[in-house]
C-alpha cells in the first residue's frame, strides 16, 4: 500500500496482536491508537480488538483501554485449571483469568476468549467443563484451538514417551465435535473453523481474513493483502527499525497474486467458514486444474457427508471441519 492510497482508504477495524500488547502500558497502548487514528481515516463503528493474557488485565488498563477506543478484548484464557495452565508454561492462573474476564465484561467491552485442546493432564471433562463455563457468561466470542505439537517439540516428545497423559486423536476429535453441539446450544454460530460467535458477534477483522478483504499490516512481522499484492514485514526488530529510520518499508515479501493463487486462497480460505465457498470455483479448479486423485477424493468426501451442497456453495461439515486441514491442502 502507498502513503496516498492509505490516506485515501477508509478502515472499520483494527487489530493490535500477534504478540502481546496488553503488556504495553496501557498509556503507551492508548497513545498509539490515538496516532493510529490521526493517522488513517476509520468508520465511526470501528471495531477496536486488543488481544490480552488475563494477568495484564486491571482496572487502570481497561479504563485506559476504553478509553483510547478500544472495543473488543481477545483474552487468551487457554483453559480454566491450573495445572494445565502450567503446563503450557502460562503465567496467569484459572483465577486470575476469571477475574480478567469479569472486568472486561463489567467495562462494556465486547470479550473474545481462548481455549485449547490437548494440553497435558487435560480431560475431555475437563475441557467441556471449561467450555460450559464460558458459555454461561457474557462473552461473545470463543476460539478452540488444537494444540499445535509441531511447534512445541519438547511436549511433543512427551507425549510420544507418555500418551496416557494427553487426549488421543480420537478424543481430541470427540471433544472438538461435542463442545460444538454445546455452543450451539448456547446461541452460538459456528463461524469458522476455530471460532464460534453469538449472533452478530463474529469478529469483523477475522473475517477480513477468511474473505481475503484488503488488510494494511503495520509492524514487526506483520502481513497485508492489499491491490492483490501480498506483503509481508520482517520479523527482526533491529531490522524492522533500520529501515523505518531509513524511510523504507520494512517488507521482506512483496509479491503479486495471480488469479490461479487467487482462487486457490478463496477456496482454502472461504472453506474455513460457515459460508463455504461458492461451487462454481471449487468445481473450475476440479475441472482444470485438480489431477484424478483429488476429483475421486471430493466425490468421496461428499459421499462420506465431510462436504455439502448447499444451493450455489459447497460448505464443509462439523466432521469436515475436523479434517479441513488434509482436504484443504490438497488443493494446490
Amino acid at each position: 500500500m502507498t502513503a496516498e492510497e492509505a490516506r485515501n482508504a477508509a478502515f472499520d477495524s483494527l487489530y493490535l496482536g500477534g504478540g502481546t500488547p496488553s503488556a504495553v502500558p496501557a498509556g503507551l497502548l492508548g497513545e498509539l491508537l490515538r496516532d493510529l487514528r490521526r493517522s488513517f481515516a476509520f468508520d465511526a463503528d470501528t471495531e477496536v480488538t486488543i488481544e490480552a493474557n488475563p494477568d495484564d488485565v486491571n482496572a487502570d488498563a481497561v479504563s485506559a483501554w476504553r478509553a483510547a477506543g478500544a472495543t473488543r478484548v481477545s483474552l487468551g484464557v487457554q483453559s480454566l485449571r491450573d495445572g494445565e495452565l502450567r503446563a503450557i508454561d502460562r503465567i496467569h492462573s484459572a483465577d486470575e483469568a476469571r477475574r480478567a474476564l469479569r472486568l472486561l465484561l463489567e467495562s462494556g467491552l465486547s470479550v473474545s476468549a481462548d481455549l485449547m485442546i490437548g494440553i497435558p493432564e487435560q480431560p475431555r471433562s475437563g475441557f467441556l467443563a471449561d467450555v460450559d463455563e464460558l458459555s454461561t457468561t457474557a462473552v461473545d466470542h470463543l476460539s478452540i484451538y488444537v494444540l499445535e505439537l509441531d511447534r512445541a517439540k519438547p511436549m511433543a516428545e512427551d507425549r510420544r514417551r507418555r500418551p496416557e497423559r494427553y487426549l488421543d486423536d480420537d478424543g481430541q476429535a470427540d471433544a472438538y465435535l461435542e463442545a460444538g453441539e454445546r455452543l450451539a446450544g448456547a446461541g452460538f454460530r459456528h463461524d469458522e473453523v476455530s471460532n464460534w460467535s453469538r449472533p452478530g458477534r463474529a469478529s469483523r477483522h477475522n473475517a477480513k481474513y477468511w474473505t481475503r478483504a484488503p488488510t494494511l499490516g503495520l509492524g514487526v512481522g506483520a502481513h497485508e493483502l492489499w491491490g492483490e499484492r501480498r506483503r509481508a514485514n520482517t520479523a527482526s526488530l533491529g531490522a524492522y527499525l533500520d529501515a523505518v529510520e531509513h524511510g523504507r518499508r520494512p517488507t521482506v515479501d512483496d509479491r503479486p497474486v495471480g488469479a490461479l493463487e487467487r482462487a486457490r486462497e478463496e477456496i482454502i480460505l472461504g472453506a474455513r467458514t460457515a459460508e463455504g465457498v461458492a461451487a462454481e470455483r471449487i468445481d473450475g479448479w476440479l475441472r482444470d486444474h485438480a489431477d484424478a486423485s483429488l476429483r475421486e477424493d471430493w466425490a468421496a468426501w461428499r459421499e462420506a457427508g465431510l462436504v455439502e451442497r448447499r444451493g450455489d456453495r459447497y460448505v464443509l461439515s462439523e466432521r469436515g471441519f475436523l479434517v479441513s486441514s488434509e482436504m484443504l491442502c490438497r488443493f494446490v
